[in-house]
């Protein structure tokens, strides 16, 4: 009631002079529905909208805006960086709502104009690229999931681990999305959590996401024989599968599946049979480590897996050339040996 006041005011009579009184909660639901949430995708407006509500409101809340100083602002941009890895992100949408102020002529000038941003020493963990799974470990990993899972989430992991994919681009495949003739996914949408928890589809946020996959034929196989055993199993339960917007992995009333998931599976397959426990995510990181270690480029890979930045593919890249030269070594020693 309180947001929607404000915008009928601000709509009916502009900023008076009275309202230069307003506080940083006010001007900040003025800025969201004038300027920002028309303009960003569902999903980017509720990642936002969370920031503010977790690190930025519970700081500046029922401040008025005009007493807001820099040296406020300095002090809890400190305390982000020192326990947010994103607090840069923070600092920026905070920074957009005094901007707002400013260009209404409700502050006289931005206070986050005048802080310094601290630096944060960025370390690279190196757990972090040893968390995935060698070939003879995916191998084995699959044939597992091959046994304990249904059909339906065999060719699911199977499809992960071959093509590279995020979980959640193949979670809002459809079957118009996939190609038998060149053997291609098409990959240009991805499922997310909108405004208020809400599971949507979306396309994907950079022209890098968007990008056609080449598949083998194996894969292609299993995916011809999913296609069936979806059609046959679906009709039992009532649902006609030859739309072409038929979802390739749907859940049994033929709907999304929550993005949590394919996590819970790959969990319970690990537990349950002693296994290496990395996350699905890291099936990205095992397909692009194996295709480093095939000889492929860094350009392919990039392109393959959909990467924005390529820093992120140079570190998996340099990762795995580091593990090569070690057994390198190792093979120079043992042959000295004999």
């Amino acid at each position: 009631m309180a947001k929607a006041r404000l915008i009928n005011e601000f709509n009916e009579h502009g900023f008076p002079s009275e309202r230069k009184r307003s506080t940083f909660n006010e001007v900040y639901e003025l800025w969201l529905e004038s300027e920002y949430e028309d303009n960003v995708q569902e999903s980017t407006l509720n990642n936002t909208t969370r920031d503010f509500r977790n690190h930025i409101i519970p700081f500046f809340d029922g401040m008025n805006i005009r007493e807001i100083k820099p040296n406020h602002c300095q002090t809890e941009l400190n305390k982000w960086r020192d326990k947010l890895v994103n607090y840069r992100r923070i600092k920026n949408y905070a920074n957009r709502v005094f901007d707002y102020a400013l260009r209404m002529d409700m502050i006289d000038s931005n206070p986050f104009d005048k802080v310094t941003v601290p630096k944060r020493i960025e370390t690279i963990d190196e757990s972090e690229f040893e968390n995935f799974y060698t070939k003879e470990e995916l191998n084995e990993f699959l044939e597992y999931i091959k046994v304990d899972l249904d059909l339906n989430w065999y060719t699911y992991f199977r499809l992960l681990a071959y093509s590279g994919a995020r979980k959640s681009e193949l979670l809002a495949l459809k079957w118009s999305d996939i190609d038998f003739e060149t053997s291609t996914l098409n990959i240009n949408k991805t499922l997310t959590r909108g405004l208020n928890n809400k599971i949507i589809i979306q396309p994907t946020k950079t022209v890098n996401g968007r990008r056609v996959i080449d598949m083998d034929n194996d894969s292609m196989k299993l995916l011809k024989q999913w296609k069936m055993h979806q059609a046959q199993f679906m009709l039992k339960l009532g649902y006609n599968t030859n739309s072409p917007d038929q979802l390739v992995f749907s859940n049994s009333r033929n709907n999304f599946y929550s993005i949590n998931v394919p996590n819970d599976r790959m969990r319970n397959v690990q537990k349950r049979n002693g296994l290496k426990r990395i996350t699905v995510h890291r099936l990205r990181h095992t397909h692009c480590s194996i295709l480093f270690s095939m000889g492929a480029s860094i350009k392919d890979v990039q392109a393959r897996l959909g990467h924005t930045d390529i820093q992120t593919t140079m570190n998996i890249y340099a990762h795995v050339t580091k593990e090569e030269k070690k057994d390198t070594a190792d093979k120079f020693a043992k042959f000295m040996e004999n």
